[in-house]
């Protein structure tokens, strides 16, 4: 084996992590691996431009009587969606004292940052995945009471076991009457045992303000920052933190996803075969897009079980379909119903892949612009490499996407 230096081991970062981390990231759930990667979008700074076909020949096909003047001349109609980039990195450590034990062997330093990388690896792909099914603000959980240092913490929409750590996680609280203000800035949250409804939790500091049931924390300097995902994505109203791509809703009729079922905090139903088949015909009624272009719907784990006590309080067979990638769905009207544990609750989501695009303008990498991914960190003896995105989840046609919201689970 070479002998090692800084060079060495940041080479063996590039060639050996680098392309298993790529696939492990780009195909870890369904979503990222269906979605088409784009990075030939009109980049104008730190945005993409995206072209939209939002109507059509109004005057195609238009039938005269003999010897008639011909239909007058049209074109089809297109807009601009404006996304900005998002940037995603995740930084390890390794001690200096783990690259002098290895020193003379190159082998020795993977199996010794093995765990390392791995877990960021891991650690990034939940996260970003966290984030394409988010509306942009990525709140990990929403205060619901308590003061001082000890609270309760509930999911709303997300889910608070799932988002938040047993472990201290340095977050910001922010207002949701506004979705800026930042109640309590760098304060460290770390969950505790699950209530009936909540979850305990404790802060490492005294709450300096008021807060009210619904703020929500969100991790250090990320709120703004973070990707928009299905849930600020496929909708019929804007995400919280502003238009998406630019583009409102109101007056946009075609800016707006196929929506069957009540909001958060509505009166919830339970599951009906009727109300899944509802959302595939608002699909091919009102998009241009058929059912047969739906090719997953994406719901969590709890939603999944739901379905399959429907199937048998009707009394259907069920049908698990494998899929590319090694993925598997249950079967509805020949569609699969695929897990994904970070998808909110109370929803199930009509994927049409052709409707989504991951903007990027690069993929998962090592940041190296001076030759050397690890680095030194200033006065310690130890050496630093951080991976990054940069990038965002768009849609080319937001009408041809569905969801069934406030379903019961």
């Amino acid at each position: 084996m070479a002998n090692m230096n800084l060079t060495t081991a940041s080479n063996v970062l590039k060639v050996f992590y680098l392309p298993p981390l790529r696939r492990l990231l780009n195909n870890s759930t369904i979503l990222w691996n269906r979605l088409e990667r784009h990075e030939k979008f009109n980049v104008e700074g730190k945005n993409f431009t995206v072209p939209l076909h939002v109507s059509r020949h109004t005057q195609a096909g238009a039938g005269r009587a003999e010897e008639g003047t011909l239909p007058s001349k049209d074109s089809q109609g297109y807009n601009a969606a404006v996304v900005a980039a998002k940037y995603i990195y995740t930084s390890i450590q390794i001690s200096g004292q783990v690259i002098r034990a290895t020193k003379s062997d190159a082998g020795a330093f993977i199996r010794a940052v093995r765990s390392e990388v791995t877990g960021a690896v891991r650690d990034t792909k939940k996260s970003a995945n966290r984030q394409a099914h988010g509306d942009g603000r990525d709140a990990l959980a929403h205060y619901s009471t308590g003061s001082g240092t000890s609270i309760t913490v509930d999911d709303n929409q997300g889910n608070a076991s799932v988002y938040l750590q047993p472990k201290a996680t340095t977050c910001d609280l922010i207002d949701a009457s506004d979705d800026s203000t930042i109640l309590n800035n760098s304060v460290t949250v770390t969950l505790g045992a699950e209530a009936a409804t909540n979850y305990a939790a404790t802060l490492g500091a005294s709450l300096s303000g008021s807060a009210a049931d619904g703020d929500y924390f969100v991790l250090e300097d990320t709120l703004g920052n973070q990707m928009t995902g299905l849930a600020g994505i496929v909708n019929n109203a804007n995400p919280p933190l502003g238009n998406l791509h630019s583009i409102a809703v109101a007056g946009n009729p075609w800016w707006q996803s196929q929506v069957v079922g009540a909001d958060i905090g509505s009166t919830y139903q339970d599951l009906r075969f009727p109300l899944l088949q509802r959302v595939c015909s608002r699909i091919a009624q009102n998009s241009s897009y058929d059912k047969e272009d739906i090719k997953f719907i994406l719901a969590n784990h709890f939603m999944v079980d739901k379905y399959y006590e429907l199937c048998a309080n009707e009394r259907r067979a069920v049908n698990v379909m494998q899929l590319d990638g090694g993925y598997e769905g249950v079967e509805f009207s020949g569609i699969p119903i695929v897990a994904d544990v970070e998808c909110w609750n109370n929803r199930l989501y009509f994927i049409v892949p052709e409707a989504l695009r991951i903007c990027r303008m690069s993929d998962f990498d090592w940041m190296d612009d001076d030759g050397a991914v690890l680095s030194r960190v200033a006065n310690t003896d130890a050496y630093e490499a951080t991976m990054f995105h940069y990038g965002d989840i768009a849609t080319v046609a937001r009408n041809g996407l569905g969801v069934l919201r406030g379903i019961n689970q």
